[in-house]
């Protein structure tokens, strides 16, 4: 009768998101904004100059940091009614170059690991029980790149990961949705992102990140978002279908940028007659129309490598955003995809050392959850389009040299 129950609460969930198309499906707003929520003013401004607020602000935290400061950052973020995701990078500045997978995996940063996991407990416990925060949490972003030290190396990757994971599970976190992200182009040695992945049971989420580099570097062009996303997106949802997307980065670069030496931009200006408002209405509008896997996206607002941002002096793009986000599908709100529900054990009959049963409410919505998200993953595909532009762009990637790879990697405080 319990397995009955729940196939027939999926069932019920999954074939109201099949009735419903993606109409019922929401995607909640985000960006990464300057400063990482050590100061809420370019919060507020962002805010202030969009029609709906932020739901997600990402910020950026290597291993040489706790949450003496994270707790500022954090509750900073929290305080606009938005939710932190941690961009947790396992690097220090002592080392930059030290691939630190293999000395977490091997429990050589058990207390660092530790502290941290014991200070995020207590920060979510200063709020009331009704409030309690989520986190979303990137560990070691970008792993198919090599322009990081944990990238190339996925089965340093996967180890530590889950070893992570387990620390938290053993320290009873709760409020925590795991974040796999990969780049877009893989430039690591395998070209397939799946190598990486460290199961359904320790992943939350499925993510990407992706830029639209326009011609700045002498081995890209100006690609719509479809080119950007659509292979790498499709390669999400057709291997793992129950998890939802997370854009975690995305943006485009101004038609009039030009090429940035201190990147090794070697490029020309050739995309000058180009749009980001054009851009910008393409990509939102399009995620909603064949994307349906996608359940936020995270703008990178901040004028680094070319000029990203929406809402900075010279930037355009603003006016796009706020039209198209106008549809009722984007949210300002952010939802945890998982609210727990207390445990109910039942001994079974016999009296006894019976054998004992444990049951919740979020086992079968965690089932549910998966079962829509796998319906709305699988509604539609996009066409898979830019192929050759990608692998084009990985190869310049791999041939860019050791300095300009190193200025990459470098915090966008």
């Amino acid at each position: 009768m319990k397995n009955t129950i729940r196939h027939t609460l999926i069932g019920v969930a999954v074939a109201g998101v099949l009735m419903a198309g993606t109409a019922q499906s929401t995607t909640m707003l985000g960006a990464y904004i300057d400063h990482d929520g050590w100061n809420t003013a370019p919060i507020d401004q962002f805010n202030t100059d969009v029609a709906k607020p932020l739901a997600v602000v990402n910020l950026f935290s290597s291993f040489g940091q706790d949450w003496g400061g994270l707790a500022i950052q954090a509750s900073n973020i929290v305080s606009r009614k938005a939710t932190p995701l941690i961009t947790w990078m396992p690097s220090i500045s002592s080392r930059p170059d030290a691939n630190l997978l293999g000395e977490i995996s091997s429990g050589q940063w058990d207390g660092y690991i530790d502290g941290w996991i014991n200070s995020l407990k207590l920060w979510q416990a200063s709020y009331p029980a009704d409030q309690k925060p989520t986190v979303l949490l990137r560990f070691a972003h970008e792993f198919n790149g090599n322009w990081y030290p944990w990238s190339n190396d996925p089965d340093g990757f996967k180890t530590a990961w889950r070893y992570l994971h387990s620390r938290f599970a053993q320290a009873g976190v709760t409020g925590v949705e795991w974040v796999w992200c990969a780049n877009n182009v893989s430039v690591d040695n395998y070209n397939d992102i799946t190598r990486y992945y460290p199961g359904n049971d320790v992943v939350n989420w499925t993510a990407l990140d992706g830029y639209n580099w326009g011609s700045n570097y002498s081995f890209t062009q100006w690609k719509g978002f479809a080119e950007v996303f659509s292979a790498p997106y499709t390669t999400l949802v057709t291997n793992y279908p129950d998890k939802p997307v997370l854009l975690a980065e995305v943006a485009s670069a101004e038609p009039q940028d030009l090429p940035n030496a201190d990147y090794g931009m070697t490029g020309n200006d050739s995309d000058a007659g180009q749009s980001k408002a054009v851009w910008v209405q393409d990509m939102y509008t399009r995620m909603l129309a064949e994307y349906p896997a996608i359940r936020a996206v995270a703008w990178f607002n901040t004028n680094k490598e070319l000029s990203w941002a929406l809402n900075g002096a010279g930037n355009t793009g603003l006016a796009a955003y706020n039209t198209v986000i106008a549809d009722s599908r984007y949210t300002g709100t952010f939802t945890a995809l998982l609210a727990p529900e207390p445990t109910k054990t039942r001994v079974a009959k016999g009296g006894g050392g019976g054998k004992r049963y444990t049951t919740t409410l979020e086992s079968i919505q965690q089932e549910r959850d998966a079962g829509t998200q796998r319906a709305l993953a699988l509604s539609k595909l996009p066409a898979v389009v830019g192929t050759a532009l990608l692998a084009r762009e990985a190869h310049g990637f791999r041939r860019l040299p050791a300095a300009a790879r190193a200025v990459l990697r470098e915090d966008v405080r």
